[in-house]
């Protein structure tokens, strides 16, 4: 029976992920994430590309929509679903490497309450499924190594098809695999015709995303372009190496840092090319002195793995016992500590205590720094006031001119705001210029009037005849740009906004 079976504890451990997720779905005052409204706006206009992200994901997503509408929990059981699927596949990474019961159950362990996935898997985006897909291509490899089978570059090649219509940089995850393959010797598995049937597979399966990008001048190499010079914030190479520790827990560091000096010794020698993708990645952030340790967080899935699995075949009974336990117990107390910091579960106000206490400084972005709460929960907030705060200024207009009417942006966050409550609150048509909302635009001239959300004041007061500061929206717990908000009424504009509309882009 299943019950009896080694898999089922692995099932309740997965089963249990599943659950927290959609649990902290309901957590208030935390509601949909900023990336995500606009992930629902882009669900509703499909298509084999996006200014800031390949397709796949979105087509996940709109059936979800389509059947659930704007239910928050609906929308973030695939991430969840994800989540536990990652867990799942990180134990049987384990036992694949040669790990028993224990050392499968605390390298999913490790996984549920890594940081950084905590982030990932919390609300939907195209980040959910990176780690089950990467694991999953390490799983694979693992096998091609274990038995010198160079037909599983068809299995890896499908799955990094799947990662590259999810997310561009999964390129990252590839290059780096093979590179590690190349210079650990691996040669009769790399030079054969399985790699270059499973090369074709990857490109048929992102070919349609290219087409897209060549039709379209290439506006996601613009935006990473953008991003990488005014988005992230450039880090000491310290800090860099600190922050690895902090987002894939410090509880969690000696288990990996087992794996990794395990990659080293003789026993780890077949399995070295995981070592070496990791070396590969880490300069990579190091060099780049990159803000964003999420970039390359999944490969930590295999030194858990085999950092559980190489205790479990260095050490004897009693220690073998005492040094698992010690670790269950270490991370189950990171993640009484660090989970409310990366998931919804402490109301704002506890939450910065809680913070203040650990002394730490979390940062990721410009324009989002010494925030008081990080900036994945804060932009979980306030998002369904501001929309209650634009239908007011928006009611408050004369009959005439609500019938003529639309609502204008420079941020997709408040307009995929509006758009998730336009229902509710009975708002008018949203345009924006950020990222693929840009191509969606623009408005008619026929337009008199706008509603402006958080705007450039400055360079819009320059097209309309009149321009009036209608109400100013305050949010405490909210990001620096969403804290104070200025709703704007402007009238008649002098220019054809038609026409310049496509000065207006911004893809950052």
């Amino acid at each position: 029976m299943f019950y009896k079976s080694i898999y089922f504890p692995l099932v309740i451990l997965s089963s249990i992920t599943f659950i927290f997720l959609l649990i902290s779905a309901t957590i208030r005052p935390y509601g949909f994430f900023i990336d995500e409204v606009y992930f629902i706006a882009c669900a509703k206009r499909l298509a084999w590309g996006y200014v800031d992200q390949p397709p796949l994901s979105l087509f996940l997503l709109a059936p979800v929509v389509k059947l659930f509408g704007y239910n928050l929990m609906a929308i973030r059981v695939l991430p969840a679903l994800a989540m536990a699927a990652t867990v799942f596949m990180t134990g049987l990474l384990a036992k694949r490497l040669g790990g028993g019961l224990v050392s499968m159950l605390l390298s999913g362990l490790a996984v549920v309450f890594l940081p950084i996935f905590l982030v990932f898997t919390s609300f939907y985006s195209m980040n959910a499924y990176e780690p089950l897909i990467v694991v999953s291509v390490i799983f694979f490899m693992v096998n091609m190594v274990q038995e010198e089978d160079p037909r599983y570059w068809l299995h890896v090649g499908i799955l990094s098809g799947l990662g590259l219509m999810m997310k561009h940089t999964f390129v990252l995850y590839g290059f780096a695999l093979v590179l590690g393959m190349l210079i650990s010797g691996k040669r009769k598995l790399l030079f054969n015709k399985w790699l270059l049937w499973g090369g074709l597979a990857c490109f048929l399966i992102v070919l349609p995303n290219l087409i897209w990008q060549v039709v379209n001048d290439f506006p996601s190499l613009e935006l990473y372009r953008n991003s990488f010079s005014s988005k992230n914030i450039e880090k000491a190479y310290f800090e860099v190496v600190l922050e690895q520790v902090l987002f894939v827990n410090p509880a969690g560091f000696p288990l990996w840092m087992t794996g990794l000096i395990a990659l080293m010794l003789r026993r780890g020698k077949p399995y070295r090319f995981m070592l070496f993708a990791y070396l590969f990645l880490i300069i990579l952030m190091v060099a780049g002195r990159s803000s964003r340790p999420d970039r390359i967080v999944s490969i930590y899935i295999f030194l858990l793995a085999y950092g559980a699995v190489s205790i479990e075949q260095f050490l004897r009974r009693p220690w073998l016992c005492v040094t698992q336990g010690a670790l269950a117990v270490l991370l189950l107390a990171g993640a009484v500590v660090m989970s409310p910091i990366f998931c919804p579960l402490m109301p704002p106000a506890r939450l910065k205590h809680h913070i203040a206490r650990l002394g730490l400084k979390l940062e990721i972005e410009e324009g989002k720094r010494g925030e008081p709460i990080p900036q994945w929960l804060a932009d979980r907030i306030g998002w369904e006031e501001m929309a209650a705060a634009v239908s007011e200024v928006f009611h408050n207009l004369p009959e005439a001119e609500r019938q003529n009417c639309i609502i204008v942006t420079d941020n997709y966050g408040p307009a995929g705001a509006m758009e998730i409550y336009a229902e509710k609150f009975d708002l008018p048509p949203v345009f924006a210029t950020h990222n693929s909302f840009h191509s969606w635009g623009p408005p008619s001239d026929s337009v008199k009037t706008y509603i402006g959300v958080d705007i450039d004041a400055e360079g819009a007061r320059r097209l309309f005849e009149s321009m009036e500061t209608a109400t100013t929206f305050y949010c405490p717990d909210c990001t620096r740009p969403q804290r104070e908000v200025l709703i704007y009424v402007m009238r008649n504009p002098v220019v054809s906004v038609e026409k310049m509309w496509p000065e207006f882009k911004e893809y950052h």
